[in-house]
């Protein structure tokens, strides 16, 4: 027979064991209004290839909104382009961030990854207010976002 306070100590010991304190996002609140993430700085292959602002190529940014849609508007050389689909925040096996990871529906041209011809796109979470997508992991820019404030 087992003894009760070893029973207790292993439920409690258990219960800790499976909290999700890997988890970016794990102390953040959850908002239950449309975020706007803006562009902010992108990177190319090459070293000390940065650039902010209007030196970027393009002007960009994410509307996400609480029913778990988006809108993905990009501004190029005097051309607005737009994209929308659906995301969910994801976290992948072995790996302690948070993701975003975004399914086009239409604007597919807009998609930032290593296989844009699947319309999934996936942003991974730095912080609470800064996210960047995972394009740069074969070769593609890397992009900076950074959560608008009210």
């Amino acid at each position: 027979m087992v003894n009760k306070n070893c029973f207790f100590f292993l439920v409690v010991l258990l219960m800790l064991g499976c909290t999700s304190d890997d988890l970016v996002l794990k102390d953040t609140e959850l908002q239950f209004t449309s975020q706007k993430w803006k562009l902010t700085q992108m990177t190319g292959s090459w070293v000390n290839s940065v650039s902010e602002g209007e030196e970027m190529e393009w002007q960009e940014y994410y509307i996400f909104h609480p029913d778990g849609s988006f809108v993905k508007s990009r501004e190029q050389d005097g051309i607005i382009k737009e994209a929308s689909g659906t995301f969910e925040i994801v976290e992948f096996d072995n790996d302690d961030a948070d993701y975003l990871s975004l399914n086009y529906v239409t604007g597919e041209e807009l998609v930032g990854s290593c296989s844009g011809s699947d319309k999934k796109e996936t942003l991974r979470y730095l912080s609470s207010t800064e996210i960047y997508n995972t394009w740069m992991a074969c070769d593609g820019p890397g992009l900076y976002y950074v959560l608008e404030k009210d």
